[in-house]
């Protein structure tokens, strides 16, 4: 046996030191990995519509998230990711609360998420209150888009990338004049005006706009007055639930056949699920659909369903989007989430193919810069599928008010 004591020698003070300070900086090259990992985690606060009507479309949203961070093993830049779920149920006053939380409680990096429009709105708010990083993976009001909050930053869409190519189509393709159809909120009526804008500009003709309540379960008498009218082609837009049974009242009407039903990502996998053949013919405007043909999307199709056993969607889509552009961003600041100003600064670089086409974020509206695809419910050997008839590429929002 050694007697360590007996054999030890001592050392100056010169030789001790420099044996430290050695040690010490051959150990922070030798194991970054390891120190990265003693980092805090990122915290991220999912706020969206988990119950009400557009609780799939959440549901969908946060599953896409989670598939990006489990493909980069869970963490970003070296922290561990931690996503803390809020409900805001459809409502303003719900999401504020839920907000207020996660910022003021929850002490998150960021928040993400929110699909209702009204709630969005009420959020930038109090966001712009506490100065907290909101990334908006779903609402597509205009509003938000024009507003010029540095930590503000949209991964989704807004209703003029959806509603002013979907104008020049229906125009070129289908018809002259139309009526308009929408949930009477923010995002229906924000829908609406900027379908109208270039529509109208374009020489055609609106001939009612129908604005039935959020939660209608009978549109009969909107149908009815459609009927009565019997334009060429309608344009509408209702969320989740609201859409499935208008659309299926449509059908039911005989109206589908007389004049084409065309919307704002009116049809998506529940409802082409719950709607089956009544869909075809469908046509909607989106930014997603399984059948984008190209090599990210046929991978986000495949990795997808092998662990949701789905078909992803376009909200789908919105949360895997989402969840990469937060992860490019930190990337380029090694993962200081606290300094928000260099990380509006990355996060306005972000560029990436992603399953929708190219993605790029306008370093100006801090809205993305996509194409947009207009699809067509069909039937193809006795499934019910989406086709995408064409696609406008890298349709940029003005950020400002034109219609």
């Amino acid at each position: 046996m050694i007697n360590l004591r007996a054999t030890a020698r001592p050392i100056s003070r010169r030789k001790f030191m420099a044996g430290t300070a050695g040690a010490a900086l051959a150990s922070n090259f030798a194991a970054p990995g390891i120190l990265a990992q003693t980092r805090a985690p990122i915290r991220l606060g999912n706020l969206n519509s988990f119950t009400g009507p557009v609780a799939y479309a959440a549901q969908n949203s946060l599953n896409g998230m989670n598939l990006y961070f489990d493909s980069v093993g869970g963490t970003v830049a070296g922290r561990k990711v931690e996503i803390i779920k809020e409900d805001d149920q459809f409502n303003p006053q719900v999401g504020l609360q839920k907000a207020k939380k996660l910022v003021e409680s929850d002490k998150v990096d960021m928040l993400v998420g929110v699909q209702a429009s009204n709630v969005a709105l009420a959020v930038l708010n109090y966001a712009k209150q506490q100065k907290a990083f909101y990334v908006v993976s779903g609402a597509g009001t205009d509003a938000i888009t024009w507003d010029r909050y540095p930590y503000l930053f949209r991964t989704s869409i807004s209703a003029y990338q959806l509603s002013t190519p979907m104008a020049n189509w229906v125009y070129d393709n289908l018809g002259k004049e139309i009526v308009t159809t929408a949930s009477d909120y923010a995002g229906g009526r924000d829908v609406i005006a900027q379908f109208k804008g270039p529509y109208v500009a374009r020489g055609g003709k609106v001939l009612k706009e129908i604005w039935p309540p959020l939660g209608t379960t009978d549109f009969s008498p909107y149908l009815i007055d459609i009927k009565s009218i019997n334009p060429p082609v309608t344009y509408d837009f209702m969320p989740g639930a609201d859409a499935i049974r208008f659309i299926q009242q449509y059908h039911e009407f005989g109206l589908k056949e007389k004049m084409p039903l065309t919307g704002f990502t009116i049809i998506d996998s529940l409802t082409m699920s719950a709607l089956g053949k009544s869909a075809v013919g469908v046509i909607s405007a989106t930014t997603y659909t399984d059948t984008v043909d190209n090599p990210e999307s046929k991978k986000f199709v495949a990795d997808y369903h092998a662990k949701y056993n789905a078909l992803p969607d376009i909200f789908s889509d919105y949360g895997y989007v989402a969840a990469r552009a937060i992860d490019e961003a930190l990337k380029m600041i090694d993962g200081n989430s606290s300094d928000k100003d260099k990380l509006a600064e990355a996060m306005a670089k972000v560029k990436f193919d992603a399953p929708r086409g190219p993605f790029r974020m306008d370093p100006v509206t801090h809205n993305p810069i996509e194409d947009i695809h207009i699809c067509q419910v069909v039937e193809n050997e006795g499934k019910v599928t989406s086709k995408v008839l064409t696609t406008f590429k890298d349709v940029q929002d003005p950020g400002k008010k034109i219609y």
